[in-house]
């Protein structure tokens, strides 16, 4: 019984950890994917543009 209380524990704890995780990197990734939207703008055809054209880009 007590081995299964320790894998019990275990999943537990690592479902933690993922949804911790989770609850850190999903919101990260809207923001940095809003501060995208914001720099850039599609056209009707499809093409990519910047909306700022003076902007630089630092990789």
């Amino acid at each position: 019984m007590a081995e299964l209380k320790g894998q019990l524990l275990g999943m537990v704890l690592v479902l933690a950890a993922f949804g911790a995780i989770l609850g850190i990197l999903i919101p990260a990734f809207a923001e940095s994917a809003q501060a995208v939207n914001k720099e850039i703008t599609v056209e009707a055809n499809g093409s990519v543009k910047w909306a700022n054209p003076n902007m630089t880009v630092v990789l």
